[in-house]
């Protein structure tokens, strides 16, 4: 204890404070660390925020069921399926129908549950809906609903849903906020059955076992009964469901989040090498009056842990700020309308931002530490000797060098054999291999600078041999010019590449003129199937040259939920369009079935192969006729004949329309003609129909991707702002350092003009190789990341250089020179005597 808190002394009094007189270079390490950490805080919270929220509706509902019996699609189970439940597994103490839907009343969406008095054996959120005590007779519920505080609705109310009226028969108080934040109605089976248009059907059944009984044995009998007409899971299912969603967004954003971890760890090692020379002197002193080496090393240890600590507590806050701003931008699916999604902060999320944030740095300083042991006591107190000159061990750079090299090719592998979502993780390998190599080549960096130098006359000359008698600055001065262009490069072409493959992705989805939908644009239309009356109605305006119908259903694989889509002769879809002409033809023919990449995956199957779907109608073999780009949705995506959809999922109809006008038509009228039809025949529980263009679907697709890459963007331009103002301390520590060679230069006559140009050479020719080094990390890290983001969106990302990226050099290469400007006019005003007398 006695010698911890020796060191803590040590560390605040020596390394604190001495800290503490280079402000401008503290807080721009601190704010790469806080940026790195709220970038954490905010991804990390907004899919906390959203898988939380679905867990505690599920928990609400759910309440003592630890089986589901959940539908195999959006067409139900069969309620009769609940009564050979309750005769025939002993186990099984209650088994509740439920229905989870939505309903639109006034043009506002509510969750619908319903339910039978079953229910209140489930969980305290439902059992005041269904009590006896609680006033609400059965045979009120026969057209009455029950809502929670939250709807706005009152008691006695007549309120419309779709083309049915019901009454308000009771408003639940507080507690209701146990279930969906009290913002729900709850309707008896039979009603609920038809505001959600399932004709004698449920979405699920939720069994509660018996005291005591075995959980297995449970599971077992009820897997016996149902067979292959449902999936038997337990009710957590829906969370794992809700945790794919978002992924394009998720996984982009926390890419970025790791490689700007790796540049804060580079800024601290940056930040610490000048703390170290700085006070190289008085670390001799220390050393020389019996200092241990392991003593002062472990005091820039724990000063790495307060940077960590600091920048990483600094950007909770602003993450949380971030993530709430964010959590209302993220597009939810038909799984989660009407849930309310609150802001929640998981307790594990600031841990791992701050522990990252610890880690980075101290990884970073256990690098400058080394230079503690580098210099002798004596040389280190001499006045004419160089913070760094002595050259770097030949060891050392071998190590580095083997180490950079594994770390890069470390970083393919990842990409290359890693599925998913942990592929992101060969960003961050790849940074740190990258930035490794480069200190292994920093003789040949630094050799550079001095061959560039040399190119500007007699001023470069001199900046020349500053930076041969530096070495380790000027590599450290290059690698944040390096940085900066790296991360623009790699980080904004990845995201243009990925934003113009999902658009050829979604091929075909544009070239309608209008759709005619049961979600908006931003959605996939799930349903609830559209009126009939829609089709023929729309096919009769004046101006419709032709009405193609479509439906996306939704199946529930085990945990993982896919999408298929039924297409019809005439649809215009991306996946006919990615596909072969023959294999388009034969799923129009009802031969087959095409798969997305992702859900390819998931099911272990190629092209040629025969699956076994399961359906409502029980199991169906059909023929994988090809695997196709197309941008991860769910767990993957599929399409089929939609005679197909029809009579195995047992759900005719449409649930959207593509319409094509004839040339010349007159677009805006008819599509107030169509939008006037989609108003008159509101879909199942009141849900109205949208209707939009086919650019707007494209654009809706689009608008999530391209809201990520601003984000990253935006982050990308924080970090390499960080390395310009880190650039320009480095610079003016390289002024300060030279303070009696500048005052000897102007003594023998060199004018300010001179001195302030030799400054500028030794920034220009920094400026230029790091510029050169960073195209060449920037354009592999773009090359890595359009493979990383292929593996965690299971479309080809086509690498294309965005020529647009060059503004990123010239902008690092200006701001080195601005930044040089600073130190170049200091040094050229040094008063002559002060500084040829400066200690």
């Amino acid at each position: 204890m006695r010698a911890l808190l020796a060191g803590v002394t040590r560390v605040r009094v020596l390394g604190l404070r001495e800290l503490a007189s280079h402000r401008l270079r503290v807080v721009t390490s601190l704010l790469v660390v806080l940026v790195s950490s709220a970038l954490l805080v905010a991804v990390l919270s907004v899919y906390g925020s959203l898988t939380t929220s679905v867990r505690d509706f599920t928990q609400a509902v759910s309440g003592d069921a630890t089986l589901e019996v959940a539908a195999i699609a959006d067409s139900g189970v069969d309620a009769d399926l609940a009564g050979e439940l309750r005769r025939d597994v002993a186990q099984a103490r209650t088994v509740v129908p439920v229905i989870r839907g939505t309903v639109t009343i006034a043009d506002d969406p509510m969750v619908l549950i319903g339910s039978d008095y079953r229910a209140a054996s489930l969980s305290e959120g439902l059992r005041d809906a269904v009590d006896a005590d609680s006033g609400v007779r059965i045979d009120d519920l026969a057209d009455g609903i029950v809502a929670g505080d939250a709807t706005g609705l009152r008691k006695g109310h007549e309120v419309t849903i779709g083309e049915r009226t019901v009454t308000v028969v009771e408003v639940l108080g507080e507690q209701s906020h146990l279930l969906n934040g009290g913002r729900f109605v709850f309707a008896y089976l039979p009603l609920a059955q038809e505001l959600s248009g399932l004709d004698g059907a449920v979405d699920s059944l939720l069994i509660v076992p018996k005291p005591g009984a075995d959980e297995a044995a449970l599971r077992e009998g009820v897997e016996r009964v149902v067979g292959d007409r449902a999936s038997v899971v337990d009710p957590e299912f829906r969370v794992r469901q809700a945790e794919v969603s978002g992924s394009v967004v998720r996984d982009s954003t926390l890419l970025v989040s790791m490689v700007s971890l790796v540049i804060a760890a580079f800024l601290i090692f940056n930040t610490m090498n000048m703390a170290v020379a700085s006070r190289r002197q008085s670390i001799a002193m220390i050393r020389a009056l019996g200092g241990r080496r392991r003593h002062l090393a472990a005091d820039l240890l724990g000063e790495a842990v307060v940077f960590g600590v600091v920048g990483g507590v600094l950007g909770v806050p602003v993450g949380i700020l971030a993530g709430r701003w964010a959590l209302g931008r993220v597009p939810q699916d038909g799984g989660t309308a009407g849930l309310v999604v609150a802001y929640s902060l998981p307790s594990y999320v600031p841990v791992v931002a701050v522990a990252a944030a610890v880690v980075a740095c101290v990884a970073a300083t256990s690098l400058a530490a080394k230079t503690v042991f580098s210099v002798s006591p004596v040389e280190a107190m001499s006045q004419g000797q160089a913070t760094d000159a002595g050259p770097l061990s030949r060891r050392l750079l071998v190590a580095c060098g083997i180490l950079g090299v594994a770390g890069v090719i470390a970083s393919w592998a990842i990409v290359s054999g890693v599925d998913g979502r942990p592929a992101i993780l060969a960003g961050a390998v790849y940074a740190v291999g990258g930035i490794v190599l480069c200190f292994a080549l920093s003789p040949v960096l630094v050799a550079a600078v001095r061959a560039v130098a040399n190119c500007f006359g007699s001023p470069g000359r001199l900046g020349a041999v500053n930076s041969e008698r530096a070495p380790r600055r000027a590599w450290a001065t290059v690698m944040t010019v390096a940085v900066a262009v790296a991360v623009g490069i790699g980080v904004s072409g990845a995201l243009a590449n990925m934003i113009g493959s999902i658009s050829s992705s979604l091929d075909g989805l544009a070239d309608p003129d209008l759709y005619v939908s049961s979600q908006d644009e931003d959605s996939v239309p799930l349903g609830p199937v559209l009126a009939p009356e829609i089709r023929r109605d729309v096919a009769a305006i004046p101006g419709v040259h032709q009405v193609v119908g479509g439906q996306w259903a939704s199946v529930n694989i085990g945990d993982a939920r896919a999408l298929i889509q039924g297409l019809e002769e005439g649809a215009s879809a991306p996946f006919l369009r990615k596909a072969t002409p023959e294999s388009a033809r034969a799923v129009l023919d009802g031969d087959g079935i095409l798969l997305s990449h992702t859900l390819a995956r998931l099911l272990d199957v190629e092209a040629g192969d025969r699956i076994d779907m399961a359906t409502p109608t029980g199991p169906h073999a059909i023929t994988v006729l090809d695997t196709v780009d197309y941008v991860s949705m769910d767990s993957g995506t599929a399409a089929m004949s939609v005679d197909l959809l029809h009579d195995w999922f047992e759900r005719p109809g449409d649930t959207y329309l593509q319409v094509t006008l004839d040339p010349g038509a007159d677009e805006p009228a008819i599509r107030k003609a169509v939008a006037a039809v989609a108003d008159a025949h509101p879909g199942a529980g009141g849900a109205p129909v949208h209707v939009y263009s086919g650019q707007e679907a494209l654009a809706a697709t689009q608008k999530t991707v391209e809201q990520s890459g601003a984000f990253t963007v935006a982050i990308g331009w924080i970090v390499s702002a960080a390395a310009a103002v880190a650039l320009l301390n480095t610079l003016l520590l390289s002024v300060l350092e030279r303070r009696r060679e500048i005052g000897v230069l102007r003594s023998m006559g060199a004018s300010r003009r001179f001195v302030s140009r030799m400054v500028l050479a030794e920034a220009g020719a920094i400026a230029i190789v790091g510029s050169v080094v960073g195209v060449v990390m920037g354009t592999g890290l773009h090359v890595l990341a359009d493979e990383i983001l292929a593996e965690t969106t299971a479309i080809e990302i086509v690498y294309s250089p965005l020529w647009s990226s060059a503004w990123y050099v010239v902008l690092a290469m200006s701001l080195c020179l601005i930044g040089a400007l600073v130190p170049a006019v200091r040094a050229s005003r040094l008063n002559i005597s002060e500084s040829v007398a400066a200690e």
